[in-house]
């Protein structure tokens, strides 16, 4: 059972290190330490390479850490089986990558239903919450097309719709934005602010926007294994090249 008044989610220690085949592992995360709270929006900073999407995956249990621990509403998730995390992930979490990982024998509205039909929920019961979805992303009219009939920037943003089917209570946002253009992006940052206050929606955003980083309650820069808070907003001139694939996409 939950922990009463325990942290939403708090990481303690948090070690990740990886084999590459020498006398020392490359350590990725080194002691990091995180608290957030229920409905806050947390972006994450840092050049490429430094671990931002190693973290998010702890935090979504995707990923088994070297130690520390990460307890959601209490719980110390990796003291779960493969079995219990996978069944928290689909209830829980939602998930954006840097890459969509759209099924392709799917229509856009099926992927995004994807979460929902997991649970044995049946598509015409959920297909007016997957459309609503599409329609926030300005894809209401790409619905029935499949991943191959869509430009870089539709598939993202099908990709985001999935993360959020379900309503997880955390979900975890991998350069969500990277290849959407600035009007494209403004709806899908004012939706996470939305779901935060009105839904109590978490959200940990690992980004480079300084456009999205700016809705976030807190703003920690990942260095060495570690966090620490990030300067101005404004400040922020992290670039990172898009996906071969969405370098030209229309958006």
């Amino acid at each position: 059972m939950p922990i009463v008044d325990a942290p939403f989610l708090d990481v303690e220690a948090l070690v990740k290190e990886y084999d590459t085949g020498g006398e020392e592992p490359l350590t990725v995360l080194d002691g990091l330490r995180m608290t957030v709270e229920p409905g806050e929006i947390v972006a994450v900073v840092g050049e490429s390479g430094t671990g931002k999407s190693t973290l998010l995956h702890l935090l979504g249990a995707l990923d088994r850490p070297t130690s520390g621990t990460v307890r959601f509403e209490g719980e110390d998730l990796f003291t779960k089986s493969d079995e219990e995390l996978a069944t928290f992930r689909n209830r829980s979490v939602g998930f954006v990558f840097q890459f969509h990982h759209l099924l392709p024998e799917f229509t856009a509205l099926e992927n995004v239903a994807m979460p929902a039909l997991i649970q044995h929920r049946s598509l015409d019961d959920v297909r007016p919450r997957a459309l609503e979805l599409l329609d926030m992303l300005g894809l209401a009219d790409r619905a029935e097309h499949r991943p191959h009939a869509l430009s870089g920037g539709e598939k993202q943003r099908v990709a985001v719709a999935r993360a959020l089917m379900n309503e997880p209570a955390l979900v975890l946002m991998d350069e969500p934005t990277g290849n959407l253009d600035a009007r494209t992006a403004e709806p899908l940052h004012e939706e996470i602010e939305r779901l935060s206050r009105e839904m109590a929606h978490t959200f940990v955003l690992a980004t480079h926007n300084p456009a999205l980083a700016a809705v976030a309650g807190q703003v920690h820069q990942l260095e060495h294994g570690r966090l620490k808070e990030a300067g101005p907003i404004e400040d922020l001139s992290v670039t990172e090249e898009p996906a071969e694939e969405d370098r030209d996409a229309e958006i």
